[in-house]
């Protein structure tokens, strides 16, 4: 079926951190007093395996707490962590992941685009107006603030109603096979899956994605075809 709409996810999908994560991680580590315990691939690959949160420090308390007692870190620690990761993290210090001014282009030639991201709102809109994007997106869903967080359905039908939009010809763009590919799906969406180069031997599960992108260029063949 024809794609009509285009939604993005925005942190490791439309724009990535420069910062050097090793050196954050370990910076974190450093001002909380605890020896690492994992790495920055090792501290996002428990992601899927945290509860759902209300704000982006219950979060990272989840994520650290999560990650302390599977690779054998103290789980007492977490929520310091979490205050420590975020203080080492410029939230100004980001970029574009390659192909993503090209296919922001092609999905507004398109019509009006979504943007739904797991986040705080005040945080996110930092990164928007670094990259210029405040005035990209027709609607702007912060899920986590202003629904519950990806992958509920929330988020995602919040979206398709503001953009007048039918779920089965929107194409939902994500790096994460459980937040966005997932969390797409089960909310009716195409789903279009690009991710980092460190996910890209995971294996896809109950919703594997329509499309596999390496840039986010090849989003334009996609709605050419």
């Amino acid at each position: 079926m024809t794609v009509s709409t285009v939604c993005f996810d925005l942190d490791d999908t439309l724009i990535r951190y420069d910062q050097d994560p090793e050196a954050v991680l370990e910076e974190a580590f450093h001002r909380a007093g605890v020896g690492p315990f994992c790495t920055p691939d090792q501290l996002w690959s428990v992601a899927a395996d945290t509860p759902e949160a209300a704000d982006d420090h219950q979060f990272l308390t989840y994520l650290f707490r999560e990650a302390a007692a599977q690779f054998g870190g103290p789980t007492e620690t977490a929520a310091t962590l979490a205050r420590t990761y975020e203080a080492a993290t410029d939230h100004t210090a980001v970029s574009f992941r390659p192909g993503a001014e090209a296919a922001l282009a092609a999905a507004r030639n398109l019509g009006p685009v979504g943007l739904i991201t797991n986040g705080g709102p005040e945080v996110q809109r930092t990164k928007l107006r670094t990259l210029g994007l405040e005035n990209t997106f027709a609607t702007r869903v912060y899920a986590g603030a202003d629904t519950r967080p990806k992958p509920a359905r929330e988020p995602f039908d919040r979206a398709l109603t503001e953009l007048n939009a039918r779920p089965q010809e929107t194409l939902y763009v994500g790096n994460s096979l459980h937040h966005d590919v997932a969390g797409a799906k089960g909310a009716g969406l195409r789903a279009a899956w690009y991710p980092r180069e460190s996910d890209r031997d995971d294996t896809p599960d109950r919703h594997p994605p329509d499309h596999t992108f390496s840039s986010l260029a090849e989003l334009s063949t996609v709605l050419q075809g």
